[in-house]
Formats: structure tokens, sequence, C-alpha cells
């Protein structure tokens, strides 16, 4: 009997060995597999912010009207719901956030007056609102996004476009048709912005709600007075002459195609209004931007129209509606619009 009880214990001890040794086994190879299925918690995005087509935007010393003064940086995850936001940062570039892995819609506002709440959904950011009173020459809103997959750490660029376009005038001649009024002195007394919106979505999808300077008729003092109006310019053009000092204003982007003129008040396209002394009366051109020929009619965010050419050919109108008159003719005065992208510089010319 106890040789036989030796035998079985034997046999047992050799089973309770291998079960261990199996069992240690698959330990050992979960142990092993877990860092190639462990998900990081956390990764780190770093995220720098530049106007497409250029390496960065200029330094906060620049007095451009590309100049970056701040940036804030919001994130919204899959669920398209709000994961972190950055406050406002003054570098633009190696902004770090520790986010978690998965796909993300990054937002950037740049040169933003005030730190922005921003809304837990992505849907309503997008509608979020930027004003044209948010803006200076030398601060101006500019806003971009990017989708990235994030698995791992990684970096992001962030391209940035002004919400606003640059109109810019740098010359007005006069050649006047009918020698009768050639000889009577005239001045440029100040130029102006006319039917202006005031706002726009972050995505310049929807039309604005609020307007400045309707049917040219300026606010006493006049809103956005820095970027709408060059006043006490007190210049004399006389015939055959030209005036050849640059003026520069800023807009938001105008997205209405039919123009309406004169009469009650309803939407209508941006315009430039030249205001000037003849003959003892004030006279008014309204150059309309970027003018009705058969291209692009409406007026885009982060472009340059460039008027050029601006030919006065007979007095301005004196009328009640002249800064928007019912009926616009071209026999007062013609000229060119050039048109660009901000960054690139790319042009085409439009002629009226």
């Amino acid at each position: 009997m106890k040789k036989y009880n030796m035998k079985c214990n034997n046999a047992m001890k050799t089973r309770i060995i291998l079960f261990a040794a199996i069992a240690a086994l698959c330990a050992s190879c979960a142990k092993d597999a877990e860092p190639v299925s462990a998900v990081p918690e956390t990764v780190e995005l770093k995220i720098d912010v530049c106007e497409p087509g250029t390496k960065a935007l200029v330094a906060a010393n620049d007095t451009s009207d590309k100049k970056f003064n701040n940036v804030q940086v919001f994130v919204y995850n899959s669920a398209q719901e709000l994961e972190r936001s950055s406050g406002v940062k003054t570098t633009r570039s190696g902004i770090s956030l520790s986010l978690v892995p998965g796909t993300k819609t990054v937002w950037a506002i740049v040169n933003a007056p005030e730190e922005i709440t921003a809304p837990s959904k992505l849907a309503d950011f997008q509608v979020f609102r930027s004003h044209l009173s948010d803006n200076s020459p030398s601060s101006l809103v500019m806003g971009g996004t990017q989708v990235i997959n994030l698995v791992t750490n990684s970096n992001l660029t962030v391209n940035v476009k002004h919400y606003a376009s640059k109109i810019v005038i740098d010359k007005i001649s006069r050649k006047f048709t009918d020698t009768h009024y050639s000889e009577i002195p005239m001045t440029i007394n100040r130029i102006y912005m006319s039917n202006v919106a005031a706002d726009c979505d972050i995505l310049c999808m929807t039309y604005p709600t609020e307007w400045l300077c309707k049917m040219g008729e300026l606010a006493s003092p006049p809103a956005c007075a820095d970027l709408l109006v060059d006043s006490g310019i007190d210049a004399s053009l006389p015939e055959n002459g030209s005036y050849n000092t640059s003026h520069t204003f800023y807009v938001y982007p105008n997205p209405i195609t039919v123009d309406k003129n004169g009469g009650e008040w309803g939407a209508r396209k941006t315009r430039l209004i030249l205001e000037c002394t003849y003959n003892g009366k004030t006279c008014y051109y309204p150059v309309t931007i970027p003018g009705s020929s058969a291209g692009v009619s409406t007026l885009q965010r982060n472009k340059v129209y460039k008027i050029t050419e601006l030919t006065l050919k007979r007095p301005g109108s004196t009328e009640k509606d002249s800064k928007d008159p019912e009926v616009s003719s071209d026999s007062d005065f013609s000229f060119n619009i050039q048109v660009s992208d901000w960054e690139t510089g790319a042009t085409y010319t439009e002629q009226f």
C-alpha cells in the first residue's frame, strides 16, 4: 500500500506542477501582451497657428494688418463636444494640449478682443459671431479650423484667415468730358465705406445681422471709424490732375448678390463713397464693391479689393439719394478693381 500511495502522490504532484507551469506561462504571455494592446489615456497635441501660404503671422511689434497679438484654441472630440481650450495665448507656436486619442476638430481664433467662453457643442461654436467692432487696423480677427485623427503625440498646423476684407484706393484722377465743367475748382473731402456688414459667423455661412453706414449715412461719431472712414482729406483735384495718396479700409464679407439702390433700407452691396466739394456743393461718387460683372459678385472674406484708376468724368450727384442712388450711372466716373488673396497676392482685375 505504501508503494502504491507513493506512485499516486508522485502523479498528482506532476500534474500540479504541470498546471502551475501552464498558468505561469499564460500569465507571462498576458503580461508581455499588455503594452501592445493598451491605449494611452492621453496624448500631447502641439499646435502652430499661421496663415496659408506664409511661414507665420507677423510678430506683435509689426505694424501691418497681419499682426499677431493673441490666439485661443478650442478642441472638440468625435462626439462634437468641447474637450479642451487653451485660454488666451500670446505665442502662435507650440501650444500644447493633453487630449484623449480620437478624432478632433481644432479651432483657432486670433486677435479676439477678449477671452471667448466656448459653447459645449461644436454646432453652437460654429455659429459664434464675430463683430467688425472687435477689429482694429493693427489687430484684425482671424480664424481657422483643422480636423485630426489623434493616435499618438502629434503636431498640427492650423491655418487662419482674416474675417475682414481690405479695400484699398490709391489714385483718383479728374478728366471731365465736358470742358464747361473742367475749370471749376474741386476738393476731395473724405472717403468712407457704406452698407457695411457688421458681423459674421466664424464659418461665414450665414447672412449679416447688423449693418453700418446704411445707404451712406454715417453716425455721429461714426461706428468703427478707424476701419471705415478717412476724413479731413481736403485735397484739391484740378482738371487732368490726380490725387495719389493711398487709403485703406476694412469691412466684413457681404454675401448679397442682387443689389438694391435708394428707397427704403434693405440689404445691398457694400460701396466706397468718395465725397467731394464741387462749385461750393457737396457731391458723391459711390463705387460698388466688388462691382457686378460676370465674375464673383460677392464681397468675400480675406480678400484685397484694390480700386485703381478711379477717374471722375463729370460732377458727382448732389441729389437726395446721391450716396446710394436709385439709378447708378457709370457716366460720372470709371474705375478698375483688382482682387487678390490676402496671403498669396494672386490677382485678377475687373473693369467698370
